[in-house]
């Protein structure tokens, strides 16, 4: 099965492809403009000195300053960093928000961390990381194992003992200059895509869900859902699931999982194993937990799936996005499915260089304002072109690259 390195990469090769593009041309989209390696010192509770790996990696800056997110995860890799770089890339251009695509990590057991030392290694980090980001470089954000209390301290370590900067990261408290929306926001974009193409793939008024994921994204995903009249049948994380064929009580469900309770405990629902929700009946699949979850062999036994709603970076593998299509199943990819946070995060950007806090109500229609138009415009390609949603996002996301690229002067 590939890796998100090789599957981001497929996804680019064949954009430049069908865009006929010379190979300098490809190569150039392809490789970053910037890796950067970091040693991060990790001072432990009990005194012992630990170093960790971080990496940054700014895929294209052509549009606008570098945006992605910082992720805290042994999983973490230059590798990993470098193709979410590359999807960041193409989800800014689909979005048409004035950022690059930029992305980072740090190599680390984030769960096995006391709260010190886990502040130690967000600071850490963002120091090493000070010469090359910034509100007019790079603009970091939260991912995996980051929170809007990280981004606080990364804010904080970026100022020195100089004022804090607002604009400087993104996903900070509200107290720091953090936005309204902004927790949700990834979520409330997989809804907007929903309602983007619903008709499209012909579905009733309660369509049954079945969510990948119990993090921020699925769940919000799930109660944003539930709340638009769909039936959630199935939550399931990595290691548990929950189901009802009549339905799940999402909110209720939330707050069991807030009191630290396990998923499958839910007294709402039945316990399952983790592969439960790739195996019930759903009519709309969100696959929000991890990259390469939906295989060729997960997208031949689905049943009853009419979309699939990527919420997580690189979900489905791209032979499973051939079985889907000859399925006749409507994919939704995570290029513009999962575009809510970054849009947002470019809206706190936007009120911090303005000095100004939007309502919630403002950021919710501004959101909707940009999803629509993506959507929009990659329904148009796809439509004009014959080809996917995923082909229409690239080759719509590559061209805008390319056009800034030109229109500055560059190869």
């Amino acid at each position: 099965m590939p890796g998100l390195q090789e599957t981001a990469e497929r996804h680019l090769r064949a954009a430049a492809e069908r865009l006929e593009l010379d190979d300098g041309t490809r190569d150039w989209l392809l490789e970053p403009e910037r890796e950067l390696r970091v040693k991060v010192p990790l001072r432990r509770d009990d005194g012992r000195l630990e170093v960790v790996a971080g990496w940054r990696c700014q895929h294209s800056t052509v549009r606008g300053p570098g945006k992605g997110g910082v992720r805290l995860a042994p999983s973490v890799e230059a590798g990993e960093v470098r193709a979410l770089a590359q999807l960041m890339t193409v989800k800014t251009a689909v979005a048409d928000v004035p950022f690059g695509g930029a992305k980072g990590g740090v190599a680390v057991a984030v769960k096995e961390l006391s709260e010190a030392e886990r502040e130690r290694v967000v600071r850490a980090f963002a120091a090493g990381l000070a010469p090359i980001v910034g509100p007019d470089r790079d603009v970091m954000a939260p991912d995996s194992g980051v929170d809007a209390e990280a981004m606080g301290w990364m804010a904080d370590e970026l100022a020195g003992l100089g004022p804090l900067q607002g604009d400087v990261v993104t996903g900070k408290p509200l107290e720091l200059g953090g936005s309204a929306g902004r927790d949700e926001a990834t979520g409330r974009g997989l809804l907007l895509a929903f309602r983007a193409f619903r008709d499209r793939a012909e579905l009733g008024e309660a369509p049954t869900v079945s969510v990948q994921g119990a993090g921020n994204v699925g769940l919000w995903a799930a109660r944003l859902l539930a709340a638009e009249g769909c039936k959630v049948v199935a939550i399931g994380k990595s290691d548990q699931a929950v189901t009802n064929e009549d339905g799940l009580d999402v909110e209720a469900l939330a707050e069991h999982l807030d009191g630290g309770r396990a998923l499958a405990e839910f007294d709402g629902g039945e316990g399952a194993e983790a592969g439960a929700v790739l195996q019930v009946e759903a009519e709309v699949l969100v696959p929000a937990a991890t990259e390469d979850a939906v295989d060729a062999d997960a997208a031949r036994g689905l049943r009853g799936t009419k979309m699939v709603l990527e919420g997580a970076n690189g979900a489905v593998v791209p032979e499973a996005d051939d079985v889907l299509h000859d399925a006749g199943v409507l994919v939704v990819p995570d290029v513009l499915a999962n575009i809510g946070g970054v849009v947002v995060s470019t809206f706190e950007w936007q009120q911090a260089r303005e000095g100004r806090t939007w309502s919630a109500e403002t950021v919710e229609q501004r959101l909707s304002d940009v999803m629509d138009a993506a959507a929009a415009a990659v329904s148009d390609r796809a439509q004009r072109d014959g080809g996917s949603l995923r082909d229409a996002a690239f080759d719509l996301a590559l061209e805008r690259v390319l056009a800034a690229a030109k229109a500055r002067g560059r190869p």
